[in-house]
């Protein structure tokens, strides 16, 4: 019998060492077996089921000894799939809405299990800082890594809440990806977010942002758990007129909050909001039922829509509503100083088609929001 035992803890001792020393193996295989565990609806999601549970492998067995670059080519596989036209047996989400829906649904099941991931700036030796670039919404942020150690690192970067530091805008960087910094080199990462205070300046470009470790991690935070709800203990205060949703509901928030004081309670619910948001602009879009005075520039209108249905949601979370007339006051201004003309002081024609542009975008803002399900229809 001593034997017996003494038998099974060496094989369990080797079992455990195999493990250790080939922990990028280890993960390709788990996160197979976790994609192979999905159900599925549709021959295109069991094609997809064992396209994805192929690559992970293959990730592993190229990747034995390095389970962050295995997670890093899972991610960059559902991307693709996400990104592609269907082809040949091979479905994407470029075409397929079905096929998009359920890459994002996995893509998070994933991420939140920790299965695709790297290392957060925090638990890297990367040395981190940030500077603004005068922007609200778009590349709003220059994020420099500085690699002072004798090997490649490479870490995930987003999503984060970076805080308003006081003076100027807090910031939502919504999108996760990963950066390598060469051994001793230094990397300069364009942020890409948006504003979650219209009231407030941006940061002036090349002023600094707050320190990186004030950010607000929001990595595995894209949807808000089902049972999640204010708790006035974290700073919320009700408020039951407000218009704000909980995100992907019908139901009243009821509450509004500091973002200023409480950031980390806030935050997931502004990235919750503001994906949905872009999530909802990019359906519509596709449908044809978004029309604005941009519709010529696709690129302008998308970030202006889900940046102005934000700051409404931001703002009436808050406490201070955003309303059409601020849209207007503020696009009066920018008129009068791209011009150099006093707006009341120009022709009917150019007064009644700038209402006509401030009444169109509006109305656009606020049917994002309820499509989203962010803000009352």
């Amino acid at each position: 019998m001593k034997k017996m035992m003494l038998a099974a803890a060496l094989l369990l001792a080797a079992a455990h060492l195999i493990y250790a020393q080939n922990p990028g193996t280890d993960t390709g295989d788990r996160i197979a077996e976790r994609v192979e565990a999905q159900e599925t609806e549709s021959s295109d999601q069991e094609a997809l089921v064992k396209e994805i549970a192929d690559a992970a492998r293959k990730a592993g067995k190229g990747n034995p000894k390095d389970a962050d670059k295995v997670k890093e080519a899972v991610r960059k596989k559902l991307d693709e799939i996400r990104d592609r036209k269907s082809e040949n047996g091979k479905p994407g989400g470029k075409d397929n809405k079905e096929v998009k829906e359920w890459i994002k649904q996995l893509k998070r099941d994933l991420m939140d299990n920790a299965y695709v991931s790297l290392p957060q700036l925090g638990d890297t030796p990367l040395l981190c800082s940030a500077s603004g670039t005068g922007r609200t919404t778009g590349q709003v942020a220059v994020l420099t890594l500085q690699n002072p150690t004798n090997l490649e690192i490479t870490v995930d970067v987003g999503p984060f809440f970076i805080p308003s530091g006081g003076q100027y805008q807090p910031y939502i960087v919504p999108n996760i990806g990963s950066v390598s910094v060469l051994p001793h080199a230094t990397a300069n990462v364009p942020l890409e977010g948006y504003c979650a205070d219209i009231f407030t300046k941006p940061v002036p470009a090349g002023n600094e942002m707050p320190p990186v470790h004030e950010w607000v991690n929001l990595s595995g935070s894209h949807a808000l758990p089902s049972t999640w709800a204010p708790n006035p203990a974290n700073g919320w205060k009700p408020a039951p007129g407000s218009s704000v949703l909980m995100p992907g509901t019908d139901r009243p928030l009821g509450y509004t909050i500091d973002v200023k004081k409480h950031a980390a309670e806030a935050a997931p619910l502004l990235l919750d909001a503001l994906n949905r948001i872009a999530e909802t602009y990019d359906e519509l879009n596709n449908e044809g039922t978004i029309t604005t005075p941009f519709s010529g520039n696709p690129e302008k209108e998308r970030e202006s829509v889900i940046q102005q249905t934000f700051w409404i949601y931001a703002a009436e979370l808050t406490g201070k509503a955003y309303k059409k007339d601020d849209f207007k006051a503020n696009t009066v201004r920018q008129f009068e100083e791209a011009t150099g003309q006093d707006f009341e002081k120009t022709d009917e024609k150019t007064r009644s088609g700038l209402n006509a542009g401030v009444d169109q975008f509006w109305n656009t803002f606020e049917a994002v929001g309820a499509e989203a399900k962010v803000l009352k229809g």
